[in-house]
Parts: C-alpha cells; structure tokens; sequence
C-alpha cells in the first residue's frame, strides 16, 4: 500500500513539475490527462539547424554590406551579433506499450534578431525574423532490437507554419533617404514542414548518431516566398520566386556525457534554397572585382539555387539535476556558407558567417 501511495505521488509530481521530463514507465504510468503541458524528451533540433527553436546567443565575422555599413568601413567581413529566442510549447507528451511508441504535440515559435552592436552610432537592428505556427505533431517508434545501428525513428509533421521578416527602421530610412529603387520586399508567407529522423538522442546520456531530412514547402507557390508593393519597390528589378519548396539534411553526433556532466556535440545541415530575385549590394574587394567583371556579375545574378552549409562544433554542460528546457548549456564555433539566410537579404548569394555561439537547450 505504502509503495503504492508512493508511486502515486511521484507521477503527480512529475505532471506538475512544467518541462520536466520522465521516463517511458512512468509517461505510460499516468495516462492521458497526465500528459497535457509535459515537454517530451526526445524531437529535440539539432544544433546546426538554421531555423530552430533553440534559444542562442552568438558573436559572428559575417559578410559585410554597403547597404548596412552605416560607418562606412568597407572591408570583406564585420562583427556582428546573432540572438534566436524560441520554444517549442509542449501541448501534449505520451508514451505507449512500454515505451515502445510515443507521441509529441507542440506549439513552435521562434524570434530571430540580427543586430550591428559595434556600430557605434545607433547600434542598429538589421533584421528580425519571426517563424510560429498551429500544433505540430511528432510520433516515434523505438525499436526493440537496433537495426543497422538504428534504434528509434520518428516522423514529425507542421501542418502551417508563419514566416515574417522586417528590416530595422535604420535601413528603411537609409533607404528612402538615398531613394534607392527597392525600399522593402514583403517576406511573409505561409508553409507545411514534414521531417524524418532516424536515431533521435531521445533524451539519452549516450554516445549517438542521429539523421534528419526534412521538406517544406509554401502554400500559395505562385505567390513564393514574397511579394512587393509598386511604392515600395521597383517592379521591373522584383522577380517572382521560381522554386516553392525547400529541402534539407541534417546530421548531429553526441559523445557519452562525463563524469562532469559535460559532452561534446558536432553537427552539420545542408539545405537547397532559392535566391530572392532582386539586387544586392557588397562591400570592400567584392565591390571592385563585380565592376571590372560583368560576366561574373551576371553569373551572380542569374544564380537562382544553391547550396547552403552550416555547421557547428561545440560542447554543451547537461544538468544532472534537471531535464527539459535549458537542462543544457553550451558553447561551440559555427560556420556558414551560402546564401544569406536572413529575412530579405536572401538575394545576396555569396554570404559566410563564423562565430562564437552560447545555446540554451
């Protein structure tokens, strides 16, 4: 009776403790009710993903630009700071037969802040981004022999998702100031997301291997991924977007945690976009090389897709007194490679960025 009476409280405790995470037994223990506003342990992003809903903090060299360089310092590259604050609000978490099945509803959002702290004049904001949705859903099935070294696979599916991206009011007045031909692109559109990951760390202290492919695609593919506003832009030098769905693949490794509790992280995303179809600008040698060029500058122009890289290499200290949400934090170098991956700088095709990351798991 006694070990009963127990075993009842500790399920009522792990229900109303927000975030907390449990394991197999006892998420099968508690039942349906039990699993409303539970955060479930595994579906987490991977670390090298572009567009997460890991909170982070990074300073970053990245490709400079005349459009932003309020300093006029010209030169290839700048300091810059990068912050994401994001959640995926846990709406419900269950296991099922042991263990062997589970299922994840949240709710995702993310807001994604690029800001030019070094510049000393107004320090401006130069893009925001803001990605939320409906409730997605995730199911895992965990094996109960590996196969192939794989021991758990999970579909996750996003059935509208909301992306919106503003440039800081710094650059909009920049803009009409010089009346420049475009002074703002409408990124705002509306997209499913549907991903597969094989090996998901599921919430384990263990050495692991994990792959994720992933599709999306936006809802009004005429419209794409943008749109403009005959005063706001020169409708001659705006092209609509050619390519609606986006794809990408993504690999992370884990080691075992230490004795410390800290554990090291590698991780990589390789994602195919599409270009913005309208000018941009550079800064420093690119600048001189495109002038004198013209075949270059067309090649440039006409890119349409391409390939974008991201990685990230770090480590990250796993709380042994905690699970769910900011149970880690860690620090590691990220690199990327391709295009601009922010808002309606995406025009600009040859963008790189390395920079030192704190992440909040």
């Amino acid at each position: 009776m006694k070990r009963r009476i127990l075993f009842t409280f500790c399920c009522a405790a792990g229900v109303a403790c927000y975030g907390e995470e449990r394991d197999s037994s006892l998420a099968a223990s508690v039942g349906f009710w039990g699993g409303f506003a539970v955060a479930s342990r595994w579906g987490r992003p991977f670390l090298a993903d572009m567009h997460s809903t890991i909170t982070r903090g990074e300073v970053a060299y990245a490709t400079n630009s005349a459009e932003y360089d309020w300093a006029g310092k010209g030169g290839r590259r700048r300091p810059y700071l990068f912050s994401n604050l994001g959640a995926d609000l846990p709406v419900w978490a269950g296991d099922f037969s042991g263990g062997r099945y589970s299922l994840s509803v949240t709710l995702p959002f993310m807001i994604d802040v690029w800001l030019d702290m070094f510049e000393r004049t107004t320090a401006p904001v130069i893009n925001t981004a803001y990605r939320f949705g409906m409730p997605e859903a995730a199911f895992m099935r965990r094996l109960q022999t590996p196969w192939m070294g794989i021991r758990n696979y999970a579909v996750r599916f996003s059935p509208l998702k909301h992306e919106c991206t503003h440039i800081g009011d710094e650059l909009t007045i920049y803009r009409k100031d010089d009346t420049m031909s475009i002074t703002r692109v409408n990124v705002s559109y509306n997209y499913f997301e549907v991903m597969l990951t094989l090996n998901d760390p599921d919430g384990s202290r263990r050495r692991n291997h994990s792959l994720r492919l992933g599709l999306l695609a936006v809802y009004d593919y005429r419209r794409g991924w943008y749109n403009i506003l005959p005063q706001e832009a020169d409708t001659s030098l705006v092209q609509p977007t050619n390519v609606p769905v986006e794809w990408y693949a993504q690999y992370q490794y884990q080691t075992s945690v230490s004795r410390r509790n800290f554990q090291g992280v590698a991780s990589v995303e390789l994602r195919g976009r599409e270009r913005y179809n309208y000018p941009f600008f550079y800064s420093g040698k690119i600048d001189d090389f495109l002038a004198q060029h013209s075949e270059a500058n067309r090649k440039m122009n006409s890119i349409e897709e391409r390939l974008c890289t991201n990685l990230y290499v770090g480590v990250r200290y796993c709380n042994p007194k905690r699970t769910g949400y900011f149970s880690k934090v860690g620090v590691g170098l990220r690199y990327y490679s391709g295009l601009n991956p922010y808002g309606q700088f995406r025009s600009l095709p040859m963008y790189r960025q390395l920079g030192l990351m704190l992440t909040f798991e």
